[in-house]
């Protein structure tokens, strides 16, 4: 254990989170534009933040800034399924996917260098039922089904979703 590691007291973390759920209702509310107005409205519910502390949030929560009618604002992150379109699910899938092999109820995946985590995020917005979870590394996934038959059945669909044999 790392004794020198700094850690945030626990009230700082929860201040963060409460910090974060008003940032996340004051966009949702608000069309907002700047971070200036974003901290006036911020310290007019009782949380004052510098323009530092106020950017990794925005960042943490995944906020971008974009046009709308005409002048920009914040917005928060769409869901996951209107990022990743059916199209690009399937191009994922067929050009990235190598190779399938199954241990018991579990399903190894074999990707290119660095292609793992977008097949993933691919197979995840599927919604397959045999599919429990995915974990991405680099160039391999592992899916978890929830028994060795529905990881047969897996490795089928996605055989034909690539258009290839990985029996």
């Amino acid at each position: 254990m790392n004794t020198h590691a700094k850690r945030r007291p626990a009230a700082a973390e929860d201040d963060a989170v409460a910090r974060r759920q008003v940032i996340v209702d004051l966009i949702a509310a608000h069309a907002i534009g700047s971070q200036a107005e974003l901290v006036r409205r911020l310290a007019k519910r009782g949380h004052h933040v510098t323009q530092a502390t106020l950017s990794r949030d925005l960042r943490s929560l995944g906020v971008g800034k974009v046009p709308v009618d005409g002048v920009t604002r914040y917005v928060l992150p769409q869901p996951g399924r209107e990022v990743l379109d059916a199209e690009r699910r399937q191009l994922e899938i067929e050009a990235f996917v190598q190779d399938v092999r199954l241990v018991q109820n579990l399903a190894l995946v074999r990707t290119p260098p660095g292609n793992a985590h977008g097949v993933a995020r691919a197979l995840d917005l599927m919604r397959w039922e045999e599919v429990e979870g995915t974990l991405a590394g680099d160039d391999t996934i592992l899916i978890v089904t929830g028994s060795t038959a529905a990881a047969q059945r897996f490795r089928r669909r996605l055989s034909e979703a690539a258009g290839r044999d990985f029996s």
